[in-house]
């Protein structure tokens, strides 16, 4: 049943999306209910007459309304990702559903205003909001929202000062992670960075957290010297932290093994808790590699439901975090289905410790 409706809802989907900003899922105010094969059978016998289909009011209540508000300059990709993970998961739920979203642009408070309207004018009173600190920031400040939850998987309850009491928190804590991954280091350590909004947070965050940070280096998104990287003696039986996208990450493992530099270990946030790691680079190139993750292990269906819709809920932290928020507006704590919880409007992540084999990641037992 699951999976008809699965197949149901794909093609939908593809009919239904002809607007370029806007994804809109209708709200279902009836559903018909045919009878079996056998039980028409039946009924020609005992009736001789043709059969009966019935039709079974859906009340407005049943329907689980959420919204998704998300500038689309600054998180389209992820908001298309968002869309489908929280479909996916309410297929599954065989739950009846009206899913809607609404586009800022960007985090202008205008724009944010407005679309604020919007919500309110449709009765929305669960939001799942894609908003970086900027817009959390204006909506932080917004009037009559008290009766709105608003649930933001992009922000840690951390990064902000003062929030309302109907916030509620997904971002990960990169400090929690690498407080993790400092219990591996040794007393010199190399940290390589991309200089962007998140590769500077995390440098920062790393030159807090680590007792002794030793070396930091840049890795410049283009034209990059590596054999002038890879000569510097001081990262020679080093630590060294990978605070880099995939790809930049492939590449310094590989440049690690081609000029012959032999580090203690290498070390990663969750930015590098991907399978396309594995795909990129060579199984000499990860010896000694540990990557930290927020992400619980979830029900194999779910997963694959989300799959089917183009997200990845097992691999990437966003659609994890927008599971977790639409986890919680439709059964709070409630449900098994999805390990991490809310502890005091925050998303409480578990953080584990994998290592990298010839297949993919192991997760390492603690002693």
């Amino acid at each position: 049943m699951k999976n008809l409706l699965l197949i149901v809802f794909v093609s939908l989907l593809f009919i239904g999306c002809s607007s370029k900003n806007e994804f809109k899922f209708p709200t279902i105010k009836k559903e018909k209910v045919v009878k079996t094969v056998q039980e028409e059978k039946k009924q020609e016998i005992e009736e001789t007459s043709e059969p009966v289909v019935e039709e079974t009011e859906v009340l407005e209540s049943d329907v689980k309304k959420i919204a998704i508000l998300y500038p689309s300059s600054k998180v389209g990709r992820y908001a298309n990702s968002t869309i489908n993970t929280i479909s996916a998961f309410l297929i599954y739920n065989n739950e009846k559903f009206h899913l809607e979203a609404f586009d800022t642009y960007n985090e202008n408070p205008i724009n944010i205003a407005a679309q604020l309207e919007l919500i309110k004018q449709k009765d929305f009173t669960k939001v799942i909001t894609m908003f970086t600190k900027d817009g959390f920031d204006v909506l932080n400040q917004s009037l009559d929202i008290d009766d709105i939850k608003f649930y933001f998987p992009l922000i840690n309850k951390a990064e902000v000062i003062t929030y309302n009491q109907n916030f509620i928190f997904g971002g990960i804590s990169y400090e929690e992670q690498l407080n993790l991954l400092q219990s591996l280091t040794s007393e010199k350590n190399t940290m390589f960075y991309v200089k962007s909004y998140l590769g500077s947070k995390l440098k920062n965050i790393y030159e807090k957290t680590f007792l002794n940070s030793g070396v930091i280096k840049e890795i410049e998104r283009t034209n990059n010297r590596y054999k002038y990287i890879m000569d510097d003696q001081r990262i020679i039986g080093s630590t060294i932290i990978l605070n880099t996208p995939i790809v930049k990450s492939s590449i310094i493992l590989s440049q690690l093994t081609a000029f012959e530099v032999e580090p203690e270990k290498v070390l990663s946030t969750q930015l590098n808790y991907n399978p396309l790691l594995i795909k990129l680079t060579q199984p000499k190139d990860r010896e000694n590699f540990y990557v930290v993750s927020s992400i619980s292990k979830i029900d194999s269906f779910i997963e694959d439901y989300t799959k089917l819709l183009g997200s990845n809920v097992a691999y990437e932290w966003v659609d994890y975090s927008a599971l977790i928020g639409a986890n919680y507006f439709i059964n709070e704590n409630e449900s098994e289905l999805i390990k991490t919880k809310i502890i005091e409007n925050q998303a409480d992540y578990e953080q584990t410790l994998y290592k990298s084999t010839i297949y993919g990641f192991e997760k390492v037992l603690a002693n």
